[in-house]
């Protein structure tokens, strides 16, 4: 018996022994292949994304190559505006210079030819061209600031004064008119001066503007009112009036250059101008740090165009 166990125990050492290096055979070789698995794995991903940002490098090298090429044909565009627009500018300042010229020889003779004795009939036609003449001679005389405004040529002539007498340089003249018209012409002023210091002949064309145009859209049988009072450190002037008014949508269009009232019916008075006087008085208005509004209560109701400037010292 001791003899035999003598014998089995080297044995089953032995067995044991084999067995485990068996087991640590296979186990390395399943772990060497798990871990050659995920290797490969991980290879496959670095590869697919090294391809993802190869063709994400290309794609952005063309559209950052379309990007140059439509930058330079902007620049090439911009630079054809610029030069189109300074033509315009130019073209402009020569039409108005050679049209004024024969403009006011056509209105001189013709007033010569009334004082002349011509007939009543004849009276008519020529106080008609003579009235046509003014028409023009206004358009022109918004061309002529137009062109200038777009060339940066602009200029104010920016003096101490009141401001209450842009109203006694405009309102006797506009009262002509109102009373051929049959609207009434009312002016509140403030008692105190309201000095300012800006461009009075500007201001007054402002002013001139804003009454024109509210003469122009009341009927008779209507009142425009022009007041011009202190309000802190601003002078305001405001011009009212009991005409066709203004759509709420267009209170601000309004003051576009070329833009023309679509709710606007009567055909006649949107001939009688080119949307260029209210635009004008804008980049006036704005050199004098100031702001130049409308307001309306709709279509039928009237309306009420302002502006204000600050006061000397304000």
């Amino acid at each position: 018996m001791e003899a035999a166990l003598l014998v089995i125990l080297p044995l089953m050492f032995l067995m044991l022994g084999l067995g485990y290096l068996v087991i640590a055979r296979v186990t390395e070789r399943f772990s060497s292949v798990r871990l050659s698995g995920a290797n490969s794995r991980a290879v496959m991903l670095a590869e697919r994304y090294m391809v993802q940002a190869t063709l994400a490098k290309t794609e952005l090298g063309r559209r950052n190559r379309q990007l140059v090429a439509l930058t330079g044909k902007l620049d090439l565009s911009a630079q054809e505006l610029e030069r189109l627009n300074d033509m315009k500018s130019k073209f402009l300042s020569m039409v108005v210079h050679d049209v004024r010229t024969p403009l006011a020889s056509i209105r001189g003779f013709s007033e010569l030819l009334i004082k002349k004795g011509a007939g009543e009939r004849e009276k008519i036609y020529l106080q008609n061209i003579v009235g046509s003449t003014d028409q023009l001679g206004r358009l022109i005389s918004d061309l002529t600031d137009l062109a200038m405004i777009e060339a940066g040529k602009l200029t104010m002539e920016p003096v101490p004064f009141d401001l209450r007498l842009i109203a006694g340089d405009i309102l006797p003249g506009i009262r002509v008119k109102a009373g051929e018209k049959g609207v009434a012409v009312n002016y509140y002023e403030p008692p105190a001066p309201a000095p300012v210091n800006g461009d009075r002949f500007r201001l007054g064309q402002v002013l001139m503007n804003l009454l024109t145009n509210a003469l122009k859209f009341t009927p008779a049988g209507g009142k425009v009112d022009l007041t011009i009072a202190i309000e802190g450190a601003r002078a305001g002037v405001y011009v009212k009036d009991s005409g066709i008014g203004v759509h709420p949508s267009e209170t601000k269009k309004i003051f576009e250059k070329f833009y023309q009232a679509k709710y606007q019916k009567d055909a006649n008075l949107r001939k009688q101008g080119w949307g260029l006087g209210l635009s004008i008085a804008t980049e006036i208005i704005r050199a004098h740090k100031g702001e130049l509004a409308a307001t309306s209560q709709g279509l039928g109701k009237g309306s009420t165009f302002y502006y204000r400037v600050p006061l000397l010292g304000g």
